[in-house]
């Protein structure tokens, strides 16, 4: 449907994905590359597809760890999930631990796809402490997520009562940071400049345009039970948290080309 039609939209948020072997929802390989196919030609369209990279952590089943697919598509942006520290929002961030901030290595879709991310991928697998054991991930494949955004603690509303209700997930963090683009859209939209489009060289280009989330791991559950293996927050990009968290004032000055704000 957005192929065939001439107004998609530029911004698409989808919160929905599977941390485990895709045979077992009877979807082989030949599927799911067609639609991963699709994703390519939507990439190529100028669309931002940004999926919510899962709530299971590290996807722990058995003796294999499963990001969430199809998060883990090279074509689509995936985002993680934090909370304040001390659930202090004047705190800096950390992974959630209400759930598993989901994020890993791919065993679909190998990193060759994803050659933007490949240096500091690497940089965080040779410097990362307490790696899961080697047979259970495939370190080689795309790396989930790519940034991440607040995961907890948001009010909604709730009929028929209209008492707000505290919810989360990265079903929360996704829709926000998919809306941080839509505001870098319009920006640029008022300078004359195309929408970002497919998001993942400018996201990776621009690290610094992103606050480093450097505490906490997802070696976490849905449940937010700890589990044995997972990934670790560090300094830089990780599979907990990617990137990090996005820093308004500094996306929008790398976006449009203003100068950028000092700290």
């Amino acid at each position: 449907l957005l192929l065939a039609d001439d107004d998609t939209p530029k911004v698409n948020s989808i919160s929905y994905g599977w941390q485990g072997d895709m045979s077992q929802l009877g979807c082989e390989a030949t599927e799911w590359g067609e639609v991963d196919a699709n994703f390519a030609k939507l990439a190529a369209m100028g669309i931002s597809i940004i999926f919510a990279s899962g709530d299971s952590g590290s996807g722990e089943t058995g003796t294999k760890l499963w990001p969430s697919w199809p998060a883990s598509s090279a074509w689509v942006t995936s985002v993680g999930g934090t909370r304040f520290q001390n659930q202090d929002p004047t705190q800096p961030e950390m992974a959630t631990d209400q759930f598993g901030s989901g994020g890993g290595f791919s065993s679909m879709i190998d990193r060759s796809n994803a050659t933007w991310q490949e240096s500091v991928v690497t940089a965080y697998l040779a410097s990362a402490p307490k790696l899961p054991p080697a047979s259970y991930y495939t370190p080689t494949g795309r790396a989930t997520p790519d940034v991440s955004g607040l995961g907890e603690g948001y009010q909604v509303f709730v009929s028929p009562s209209g008492a707000p209700e505290s919810v989360g997930g990265t079903s929360a963090s996704t829709p926000m940071f998919s809306a941080v683009v839509s505001l870098l859209n319009e920006a640029r939209a008022a300078k004359g400049m195309k929408a970002l489009g497919f998001l993942n060289p400018f996201i990776y280009q621009n690290a610094a345009a992103f606050n480093d989330v450097v505490m906490g791991s997802n070696a976490i559950s849905r449940s937010g039970q700890p589990t044995s293996y997972g990934y670790q927050c560090t300094p830089g990009w990780d599979a907990a948290t990617g990137l990090g968290t996005p820093n308004f004032p500094k996306l929008l000055a790398a976006a449009t080309g203003a100068p950028v704000p000092p700290g």
